[in-house]
């Protein structure tokens, strides 16, 4: 993965996943962030166990300005669906009944990644 597309992306994701837990009982509240490699592409998930996304607005969780806290600006997601849209990759979001939101950066590897 680009390590240019890590700090402001990754750290947006575990914020949000942070503050969906609020009002979660502090023995329940874990994070996961999880990395796999399908074929030619690697994938980062960070989820929480947090309530969810409101199935209504999974489809604008991305857009500039919407936001479901109090002080939000509704910016973060959007930011980083940006720069990992820059990077050639794709960026998800989705429930897992029961355990909270997910959400999944999908990048193309290059054959020629240098690691460092």
């Amino acid at each position: 993965m680009s390590r240019h597309c890590k700090p402001r992306t990754w750290d947006q994701l575990v914020v949000n996943a942070i503050d969906a837990m609020a009002d979660t009982p502090s023995d329940d509240r874990a994070i996961s962030i999880r990395t796999s490699r399908v074929e030619n592409f690697a994938e980062l998930a960070i989820s929480d166990r947090g309530l969810g996304i409101p199935e209504d607005k999974l489809k604008e969780v991305f857009e500039p300005f919407v936001t479901s806290k109090s002080k939000g600006m509704g910016v973060g997601l959007s930011i980083a669906r940006t720069i990992v849209e820059a990077h050639d990759g794709q960026i998800f979001a989705n429930n897992e009944p029961g355990r909270g939101a997910v959400f999944r950066i999908k990048l193309t590897i290059s054959r020629h990644a240098s690691v460092g």
